[in-house]
């Protein structure tokens, strides 16, 4: 099995487990003007996902770009602020790029302006895709997502979130919808431990559900 590759000048590995990617060196970054750019590359964290699709054997990187704050009104509180623990972090969008295997362990990555009929499932544990099709209660296009920032509300205990960053997001239209637990800011709640996702077998009928 492979368990390290290369992207051009940039290394790429996998923990022991296979289970979470360690990169190394500057990211690419999808963006539509400056401002998205300086967003996403200066007041965002961002957390890189594998994701795997056991029906067509294909292996994506998935990019989470993640407020480090947000107002109840959906405002992105910048550092210089002054940051406080009443303002919750909140996922603000996505990139989806497909891995390309040039040879055996050298990629080239390709940005994925669409899931088509998969929804693609990332957290904490391993990240996996499902065919919608195969499951037409997912939503296509999409991708499920659960807080996996456990560094970021564990030891503060004044914070009134953690764990809560979770949803749908339609990958097409930019869009979130809520998934168990509400989306909107002033509904929030800190959840611990916070949901991971069941990662079912693709070939056995059952349901994906979010587990708390």
């Amino acid at each position: 099995p492979i368990n390290r590759f290369h992207i051009h000048n940039q290394h790429f590995g996998t923990s022991s487990s296979n289970e979470w990617p360690i990169v190394c060196n500057e990211w690419p970054i999808s963006f539509v003007d400056d401002d998205e750019l300086e967003r996403k590359s200066s007041y965002c964290w961002d957390s890189d996902y594998l994701v795997y699709d056991h029906q067509s054997h294909e292996l994506f990187i998935v990019t989470r770009y993640i407020a480090p704050a947000i107002d109840q009104d959906g405002t992105l509180i910048l550092p210089e602020d002054n940051l406080d623990d009443q303002f919750p972090y909140q996922t603000l969008t996505f990139d989806v790029f497909k891995l390309d295997f040039i040879n055996h362990d050298h990629v080239e990555l390709q940005y994925n302006s669409s899931l088509g009929n998969r929804a693609f499932f990332i957290g904490s544990n391993t990240g996996f895709a499902l065919s919608t099709t195969q499951f037409p209660e997912l939503k296509p296009n999409s991708i499920y997502f659960t807080d996996d920032l456990t560094w970021a509300y564990r030891h503060r205990e004044n914070l009134k979130c953690g764990g809560h960053d979770l949803g749908i997001y339609d990958y097409k239209e930019g869009s979130f919808s809520s998934c168990y637990y509400p989306i909107d800011l002033d509904k929030i709640q800190r959840i611990l431990p916070a949901p991971i996702w069941f990662t079912p077998d693709p070939d056995v009928d059952v349901d994906a559900e979010c587990l708390a």
